[in-house]
């Protein structure tokens, strides 16, 4: 999958991500206020969404938290403030600067936005293999008022072979350069 990712072309890369901010940016104008309270990633080089999601979600959200990657594999959050309260973390990932909240944050979100590969069909993520969402989102799996979880993808990742593990949380929302797909 990461191979696919290089291999793309740039002018792909650039319409993909921009029909992927105007898709999430567009379900978050569809929700209420009261419910734009949301978790996300800063993208890495050749992720979905490019460098322009993080700020059109910030212009969306009531409040939007990023992580920062603690040092025994769980996430921290502090809040997004802008493209210069940014800087590299200890993975190389440009983390927030300002105050750490904790894990608990993810809780009092409504949306979160979580890094992926790929997907199946049934919401089934394959992530980079550190574990740092699966424990991230694991304490919130049970609870009825959950956050809804979302990833985004280029076209062609979503896949029937994805593999499961017991400890594996499906999210509820696919969005790619096609459209948003609700899962739950």
């Amino acid at each position: 999958m990461l191979q696919a990712r290089q291999n793309m072309d740039p002018e792909d890369i650039a319409r993909e991500d921009a029909a992927l901010v105007a898709h999430a940016t567009a379900h978050l104008r569809s929700l209420t206020p009261s419910q734009t309270t949301v978790a996300a990633y800063a993208p890495m080089p050749g992720e979905p969404g490019g460098s322009m999601l993080l700020d059109a979600l910030h212009a969306e959200a009531s409040d939007l938290f990023l992580p920062i990657s603690g040092v025994d594999g769980r996430l921290e959050w502090a809040t997004y403030q802008g493209r210069l309260s940014m800087q590299p973390g200890r993975l190389g990932i440009h983390e927030p600067t300002g105050p750490r909240l904790s894990g608990g944050t993810l809780a009092d979100c409504d949306l979160v936005f979580v890094p992926a590969l790929a997907v199946n069909p049934e919401g089934y993520r394959l992530g980079k293999g550190g574990g740092y969402y699966d424990r991230a989102l694991a304490p919130l799996a049970a609870s009825e008022d959950r956050p809804r979880t979302a990833v985004l993808l280029y076209n062609g990742e979503i896949c029937d072979d994805v593999p499961v593990e017991p400890h594996d949380v499906a999210v509820d929302l696919v969005i790619t350069p096609n459209g948003i797909r609700h899962l739950s």
